[in-house]
């Protein structure tokens, strides 16, 4: 067995953290080897880790479930970096943490390195908690959108737009008004949003022979990146 690892030497810190980390030391020196190991992985591109000790070695024993011993490799700096400082902020019990530790597994695993594109730390930094959510829900299915938008003779402009139907499950979120402002916002950052499917319907009054108006059916879904980004981030389950 190896002999108990200093982790203040492996982290770099400053002599402050090094006074923090040394109570997790020796928990981790007791018998920890596979999260220590993680842990020589992930901090092997960079020189500093500022962040609290007992949820780094929450995170670190998350990962060392997750990724077998003989699929790990050493993690790329524009992966690890930018999650740790976020990481920082970040409630340790909310789906983007999750997301982050998720992220993180694939940096370190042979098999899966592929899926960790160097954009997906700073995307997952500008998410809100509902967001996330809708990104979950979206990597399940896509969702039906369905408007109908009144025509004005005199202008000959269409206007007026009224939502006839939205399949998503707005009770999943903590603010379902917001949710074409999170739809915006996805759009914005590539990852989902709404799409018209097929041609604009015509919607007649037959008692007057004229065109009053259009239904447009849409989906709610994400895009190729968004399919990419949810695959390496976005966790199978989640609690509501």
């Amino acid at each position: 067995m190896d002999e108990e690892p200093d982790v203040a030497k492996y982290l770099l810190l400053s002599e402050v953290y090094k006074d923090t980390l040394q109570p997790t030391a020796k928990q981790i020196g007791g018998g920890l080897e596979s999260t220590i190991k993680v842990l020589r992985l992930l901090i092997a591109p960079i020189e500093r880790l500022a962040i609290e000790s007992d949820r780094w070695q929450h995170h670190l024993k998350k990962l060392s479930d997750r990724v077998p011993e003989e699929q790990r490799i050493e993690a790329h700096p524009q992966i690890v970096g930018p999650v740790f400082e976020a990481l920082r902020y970040v409630d340790e019990s909310s789906v983007l943490a999750e997301m982050f530790i998720n992220l993180l597994a694939r940096a370190i695993d042979r098999e899966r390195v592929r899926e960790a594109h160097p954009a997906f730390p700073k995307i997952i930094a500008q998410l809100s908690v509902d967001e996330a959510h809708i990104l979950f829900w979206l990597k399940k299915d896509f969702y039906i959108y369905r408007q109908c938008s009144s025509l004005d003779h005199q202008s000959q402009t269409f206007k007026s737009i009224k939502l006839l139907e939205n399949s998503f499950p707005l009770n999943q979120l903590i603010y379902p008004e917001n949710f074409e402002i999170y739809l915006d916002h996805l759009h914005s950052l590539n990852l989902a949003g709404i799409w018209q499917v097929g041609n604009q319907e015509p919607i007649f009054d037959k008692a007057r022979n004229i065109q009053t108006g259009v239904h447009i059916k849409s989906h709610i879904k994400l895009t190729r990146f968004g399919e990419l980004f949810t695959q390496a981030c976005v966790p199978n389950e989640i609690s509501s």
